[in-house]
């Protein structure tokens, strides 16, 4: 990265640091006050940067550095690989808002926030990434991961409450102003392989068993023990409920490299 940023005509002030100092740094980088703020990292590092920055802030080129990538997939358009990403950058590119979704007194989001007890197996992969195999191993055999229970109450705002076994609010680019709102109820494990299988060969928004719905704004309630796993941007967390979620369409702005 040093190399590539070394032939501009200022010279680029590049930071790295560890995971508990992320929002301290991000912080400290935007102080600077960067004309393009680039952040090469996992999705969590990169949903960081996007919050801190907003749409105040300067424009932000997210490079692919983890195990999903499903952020600057989203933000980019498309898959490519970091240093080609960089490349183009110093060739040029144009500026675009970009939406998220966010929990109303809580963090923001970019691609999508999971809800429910299966969401736990996003430790199982990162525990694995990690080399943690006994551990990876103890959440996947955690019996309220696969409990597959009907424990998540969710409702649009003047519209009857629904259940669900998972719920997942995505941020659709073709869709502005409105979340989008999967849910899944399987009656068992033989249901779940099923939806898993069909998800695999005709892609989620097409599998039979997946109740796809728009709300400008929706609540969400766990309703046996009012503490829900939510996965943002794929990191986990544990949340208290209600939560309540909504959209912004130009939540800030990504710097696009020309890839033609």
């Amino acid at each position: 990265m040093r190399e590539k940023l070394s032939g501009l005509p200022d010279a680029a002030s590049i930071h790295t640091v560890g995971e508990d100092d992320l929002a301290l740094l991000m912080e400290a980088a935007l102080a600077e006050e960067p004309d393009t703020l680039i952040v090469w990292g996992g999705d969590g590092t990169i949903a960081c940067a996007l919050s801190h920055a907003g749409l105040l802030g300067p424009a932000v080129l997210p490079l692919p550095g983890g195990t999903m990538n499903m952020l600057p997939t989203r933000a980019l358009g498309g898959d490519h690989e970091w240093d080609v990403l960089i490349d183009r950058a110093l060739q040029g590119g144009k500026v675009r808002p970009m939406p998220c979704g966010e929990i109303v007194g809580g963090p923001r989001f970019f691609v999508a926030a999971m809800m429910g007890d299966m969401t736990r197996f996003t430790n199982s992969r990162e525990a694995l990434r990690e080399g943690k195999i006994l551990e990876a191993a103890e959440i996947v055999h955690d019996s309220s991961a696969l409990a597959l229970k009907s424990n998540i109450a969710w409702n649009a705002p003047g519209k009857a409450a629904e259940t669900a076994t998972t719920l997942t609010v995505n941020i659709n680019p073709d869709t502005p102003g409105k979340l989008e709102i999967a849910s899944i109820d399987p009656q068992g494990l033989l249901d779940l392989a099923k939806l898993g299988l069909e998800m695999m060969f005709d892609g989620w928004r097409n599998a039979e068993d997946v109740a796809l719905k728009l709300a400008d704004e929706i609540e969400v309630q766990q309703t046996d023990k009012g503490r829900i796993n939510v996965t943002l941007d794929g990191e986990l967390k544990e949340m208290d409920t209600p939560l309540r979620f909504r959209r912004i369409d130009s939540a800030v702005k990504i710097f696009v490299p020309d890839m033609s």
